[in-house]
């Protein structure tokens, strides 16, 4: 059954991907005088910053004055919700799911999305960020985070972002994945990718669907192959009474 609906945020429920992008290049670019390469920008887009600021072996130092200075033009930029999805989250909170968050950003990095979403923040049960566990995604620490949190089995939620290493999180915790492409085009030819944000409750129902659909095939499985039993049991009753006596 499933129970909790999970999503990613950048590009998922913030369109946040153009202004953080320019933002970290622009911050870097003032203090070290560098300019990130279109591989680099790629990395940033798909890795946790900290994960990302790394592979750049910056100082601590650098670190400090890069960050001084992204939240300096972050401040001039303006992020929201996509358009829909603030419904969606309603919808699905009304229907009794529970609603929760995923996120490679840290701790620091959600307060900004946690701005965004006061309106609808006390949907969400849960806000999982990467610096919560020792390996974010696509390893499966935070899924099973979430789940201890949510007292619920990964099989019972259905996880939504945008990226390769969303999907490739997704499958390392068999969890089911609805690939979100009204911005992020990269998985659009994935099954059940959505370009719009509504098309996200037909999937789940689709799911839903199809996750009774097992549950009753199985029952049905389950109780041809019990009357088989019986009959057989009856059939050699004689043949069983005289080798157990």
């Amino acid at each position: 059954m499933i129970k909790h609906i999970v999503f990613d945020v950048d590009r998922t429920l913030v369109d946040s991907f153009e202004p953080e992008i320019l933002s970290v290049k622009k911050a870097i670019e003032t203090v070290k005088g560098y300019k990130l390469s279109s591989d680099e920008v790629h990395r940033l887009s798909t890795l946790p910053t900290r994960v990302f600021f790394k592979s750049l072996n910056l100082t601590d130092d650098d670190l400090k004055l890069i960050r001084v200075e992204w939240e300096k033009e972050m401040s001039s930029c303006h992020m929201d919700c996509f358009k829909g999805i603030r419904d969606i989250i309603k919808s699905l909170y009304d229907e009794g799911y529970g609603i929760s968050i995923l996120t490679s950003r840290n701790e620091d990095e959600i307060i900004e999305i946690k701005e965004i979403i006061k309106d609808i923040i006390y949907m969400f049960s849960e806000i999982i960020t990467s610096n919560m566990v020792d390996k974010p995604k696509p390893n499966i620490d935070s899924m099973e985070l979430l789940c201890r949190k949510l007292n619920c089995t990964m099989d019972e939620v259905i996880y939504i972002g945008d990226s390769i290493i969303d999907r490739d999180f997704a499958k390392n915790c068999n969890t089911l994945f609805i690939p979100a492409c009204w911005d992020n085009k990269e998985l659009i030819n994935e099954a059940n990718a959505c370009t719009n944000p509504i098309d996200v409750i037909e999937k789940i129902n689709g799911f839903k669907d199809w996750v009774f659909t097992q549950s009753f095939l199985f029952t049905i499985l389950f109780f041809k192959i019990y009357i088989i039993f019986i009959l057989c049991m009856f059939k050699f009753r004689d043949l069983w009474y005289n080798f157990l006596w």
